[in-house]
């Protein structure tokens, strides 16, 4: 599998159809190709736990959401379609473009990831899918957001890490690595906003 080339595919069809950027104004720093890259390079680096189809996992995250644009319908399904299309024009088989569409189907409700009968791959990917832009990126996140708002000061932070807190009260992993993973980036965005509020002297 040439995933330099899927990778390539992905970003030029997230450009011509307006899907790179976010389109919120305070959020335009979110790039889809570059997340799509993270959430490939997650599963590659979680998929040790389960027992999968690493072709087909790859695969499936690097073309999750390339079903993004300036449409308005499931992106999800938008990119299932797209990969199906882009699967015929280089003879993957039947068996394995049918497993993957089913993924990128699939990868936008995340409450299968603990459903017993989703398939290994599904629960990494959608594992992966989860782990990027939190923790340390999650705080970069608040941060860069907050920066594109006027007359904003250092008190201001506290409050704008609104993205980087939401994963202290959500337990989504499953496998063992990921778990470890999540509990470190919970950590340190639990360290980090008490760090903070020490020295904006507002612990109480």
């Amino acid at each position: 599998m040439n995933y330099d080339l899927m990778l390539e595919f992905v970003k030029e069809k997230l450009e011509v159809t307006d899907g790179i950027a976010s389109k919120n104004p305070l959020h335009n720093f979110r790039n889809r190709y570059y997340h799509s890259k993270r959430v490939y390079e997650w599963c590659k680096r979680i998929h040790t736990d389960l027992e999968c189809d690493l072709e087909v996992l790859y695969t499936a995250a690097i073309f999750h959401d390339v079903g993004r644009g300036s449409l308005k319908e499931n992106h999800a399904h938008v990119g299932a379609l797209i990969f199906k299309e882009y699967a015929k024009n280089h003879n993957f088989s039947e068996e394995f473009t049918n497993r993957v569409y089913d993924l990128i189907e699939h990868h936008s409700d995340k409450n299968q990831i603990k459903d017993k009968n989703s398939s290994n791959e599904l629960v990494l990917l959608l594992e992966a899918d989860l782990l990027d832009e939190e923790g340390a990126l999650g705080i970069v996140w608040d941060l860069m957001a907050l920066g594109k708002m006027e007359n904003k000061d250092y008190y201001d932070a506290m409050e704008a890490l609104k993205h980087a807190k939401h994963i202290l009260k959500q337990d989504y992993m499953v496998t063992p690595l990921a778990k470890e993973i999540w509990e470190h980036k919970k950590e340190l965005v639990r360290v980090f906003i008490d760090d903070l509020a020490k020295d904006l002297f507002l612990e109480e």
